[in-house]
Order: C-alpha cells, then structure tokens, then sequence
C-alpha cells in the first residue's frame, strides 16, 4: 500500500523551520508596528461568533452537524436539565458528608502547570476559595455525579462506551487558561458564573501554530500581555468568540485550540469522550430519542475515572504520538527492537508512523501526509545518510523541558500530521452519515404518514434507550 507512493517522494526536500526565525523575529519588528503586541489575547484579532442552538440536537444530528465537520456550538440554557444547576451552592456542598474528601487545587488563577498542587478537603475549600488565587479542577467525585446528566446528543450506547473522563472546574473567577490543544472532544456545561472562549480552528492554521509545549500541547504565552514578537505564530489569527452565561453548555471539537476566561463564582463541569473511536451513531446504536430520558454521570463508565491521577498521561494510551514526541527515541528503539533492525529507512520510519495513527490502513497517507513525514524523518536522520540510526539517536536533545527546538518541531510535524489523518478519517464518518440522512429521506417519502413516527430510518421497531443500555 504505501511503497509506491512512499518511495515517490523520498526526493522532497524538507521545509525550512518556522522555530529558527522565531527569536530573530524579537528583534526585527518594533513592538508598536504589530497589532495586538503586549496586549491581551486577541484584543485586535477578528473575533467572530462561535453559533448558537436552543436545544441538545439528536446523537446522529450532532456528530453529523458539529463533530466530524468541526464545529465549535453553544447549546443555550443546556445545563438547566441538570439538578446540579439548582442544587450546587457552597452551603448545599459543604453540608454533604463526603465533602470531607480530598480534592486537588490549582495554586495560582493564571494557569501554571509547572506550580505544585495542593490536596486539601472538599469542604475545606469551599471555606476559603472566594479569598484565595486557588481553584480547583479535579475528577468529578462519584457522590456528585448524580446531579450532573449525560446531555442527550450523547445517549448513544457506542458514544457512552467511548467517554473518558468528566471533570469539574471551581473558583471565585478571574482564571484564564493556557492557550492550548485538547486530543479529546468535549461538552462542558456551565452550573455558575460566566466563562468566555476564545477559539482558533486547529487545522486552518496548523503550518503557523507552533507549542513551546508540545509534550502538553499548550504554549507558555502570556494571555494578558502578548508578546508576539517571541510568539509570532499568534499574529493574524482569526478567532472564535463564545460568551457563556450560567446554564449554557459548549461543544469544544477535537483540537481546535482555545483561552479561557472565568468571570463571578464559577463551576463547570467537562465530559471528555475519545474523538479517534470514529463512533458512528447510527439508528441501530441509538434507538429512538427519548428527549424525557434522564441519564447522569453516576450511570455510565468513564474509562480513566478509577486510575491514578496523572495529568494528561491516559492520553499516552490514546495516543502514542504523545510518547513519541516527549521522547522520540525510546519510541523508535522500541520499534527497532520489535522489528529486530538496528536501523530505519524512510519506508520502515512511515511504517511506523502509520503504525501509531488511528485509521483505515492507506487512507490517511495523502501526498500533503507523506511529506509531512518526509520532513520528520530529515529531522531525526541527524548525519543525513537516509537512515534513522542509535548514532543519529545519541544526537536527540534529552530533556524536553529544555524546549529544544528540535523536541518544538517534532511536535509540530506531528500534530499536523494527526490533524491530515483525521481529516481523512472523519471525512469517510461523515459520508457514512450523510447516507443515513439520504436513507431516512427515500424512507420517508415510500412509507405511509402513519408508519414513520420516529426521526430515523429504520428505528420504528426499537424501542427508546434505557439507563442499563448505557
């Protein structure tokens, strides 16, 4: 499958890197002469509206709608369904006996990952989080879960098998996040306070962007005071603006990157679910909608809910090319040794690669995917002898929290490169459900009126989703 076209283009050359330009550019350009420098995030960037629906669409409606196509909505007043939203004052929290269990707490307001964190007690602190510059994001606990429900656009027993962590998001306000790259798709749903997202379409801008951070897909930049001389990658963007009230929710796609902002007390909670199961919610999977079903987070699994708290690490599970870029040599040694060579040609490096993205075998390896890979494989072919070798290994910077440029624009190609194979990939979902969609439409027009009460073709025999399903 990939011979042919692999070996056609050994001869690209790779592009030169935008990294080794980056600090030249802090010198060239006078701080006035840029828009927006030494100011807040996107402050005169074009901002345009991210759109806004009235109600949680059907799991087939919105995966076919939002999440294969990308596109960020707002779900107004979508959080209302949960008890949480009426229940979940300090003093409703702070009376519950579990509110003696430790949670974790962010130190500092302006997101820091490098900053230790604090375990202290629930209760604790909710006692002290309005006078202090901490708040807390942590696992939902179990004994809460119950007031939050699952929104409908997921109660599909497919999607509910994929969902990987829920999280919630509490403080006084004022916090802003990292700008940054979530590998997972997400629903997060505002109980208390307003939140605003600022959000950039990942794949428009995937030859510009570029993460100081790549092992934890985030840049160090400073939100409140941009300097775009020593982050050029953050000129001329256009950004998406969502201004979210209390008891509204968002869908955040797979990689679009996004800053947020928190205003007032604030509580949110995050449902994660894994983007790269390609979940197709179909009827057969769906059943028919039952808009009157009450399905809480206390009634489904979240695969990574019970293991040990480790940050971003059960993405390493889902995403090898996370370890490949924190540690490129270990991964590809590993390889070698499974493959019993002591070296890597161009062919066998793609093999690799194709080894580690999710997909259909051969189709994901578009030409643009291809020389993408070209360009990575020139980066760790260090002596330029055309093959990946322990000599050429020796060569790899070993701390990544040296911010090398070799690890920056390793994690670059990299990123691209996932971002070409799920667009490919989600282009082939999509179809599959544009053919339900010219399915449900034949359907329609051939059954009697009397015959077709449900939404979806085919669905007239089942029946509607029950909580054990899930």
């Amino acid at each position: 499958m990939k011979s042919t076209k692999i070996i056609s283009v050994i001869f690209w050359l790779m592009a030169s890197l935008h990294q080794s330009g980056a600090e030249d550019a802090q010198s060239s350009s006078p701080p006035t002469s840029i828009p927006g420098h030494l100011k807040p995030l996107a402050s005169e960037a074009t901002r345009l509206p991210v759109s806004v629906i009235q109600d949680f669409p059907s799991p087939y409606e919105f995966f076919r709608s939002y999440v294969y196509p990308s596109v960020p909505v707002i779900i107004k007043q979508g959080a209302r369904r949960s008890p949480a939203f009426q229940k979940w004052t300090d003093e409703y929290l702070k009376s519950l006996p579990e509110s003696q269990q430790l949670i974790r707490v962010e130190m500092r307001k302006v997101e820091e990952r490098q900053l230790p964190r604090m375990n202290m007690p629930f209760a604790e602190f909710l006692d002290r989080y309005q006078t202090t510059d901490e708040y807390l994001v942590a696992r939902v606990p179990d004994f809460l879960k119950k007031d939050v429900l699952i929104p409908p656009s997921l109660h599909c027993t497919n999607v509910t098998a994929n969902l990987l962590e829920t999280m919630l998001w509490f403080s006084s306000g004022g916090t802003k996040s990292h700008v940054h790259t979530d590998y997972v798709d997400i629903i997060n749903c505002l109980f208390r306070g307003q939140k605003d997202f600022l959000l950039v379409n990942y794949t428009r801008y995937r030859e510009q962007i570029i993460y100081d951070h790549p092992e934890g897909f985030y840049s160090s930049v400073d939100v409140e005071r941009v300097d775009l001389n020593k982050f050029p990658e953050l000129r001329n963007l256009e950004f998406h603006e969502a201004k979210m009230q209390a008891g509204d929710c968002i869908y955040l796609p797979f990689k679009w990157i996004h800053q947020v902002n928190s205003f007032g007390s604030n509580v949110a909670v995050n449902i994660w679910w894994n983007h790269q199961a390609y979940v197709v919610p179909s009827p057969e999977s769906c059943g028919r909608p039952d808009p009157g079903l009450d399905i809480s987070l206390a009634d489904v699994s979240f695969q990574y809910h019970d293991q040990p708290d480790t940050g971003i690490g059960f993405l390493r599970d889902l995403h090898p090319e996370v370890d490949f870029v924190r540690d490129p040599s270990a991964s590809l040694r590993a390889f070698m040794d499974e493959e019993e060579t002591e070296s890597l040609t161009e062919q066998q490096f793609l093999e690799f690669m194709d080894m580690m993205l999710s997909g259909p075998e051969g189709e994901i390896w578009t030409e643009e995917a291809v020389h993408v890979a070209h360009q990575m494989f020139q980066m760790l072919d260090t002596d330029g002898n055309g093959e990946i070798t322990s000599h050429d290994m020796d060569k790899f910077p070993v701390k990544i929290n040296k911010f090398d440029s070799f690890f920056i624009n390793l994690g670059q190609k990299m990123m691209i490169l996932c971002d070409i194979a799920d667009g490919q990939i989600s282009k082939q979902v999509q179809e599959i459900l544009n053919k339900f969609e010219e399915d449900k439409v034949r359907d329609v027009g051939d059954t009697p009126s009397h015959e077709h009460g449900s939404k979806y073709r085919g669905t007239s025999g089942h029946t509607p989703m029950r909580k054990g399903e899930l």
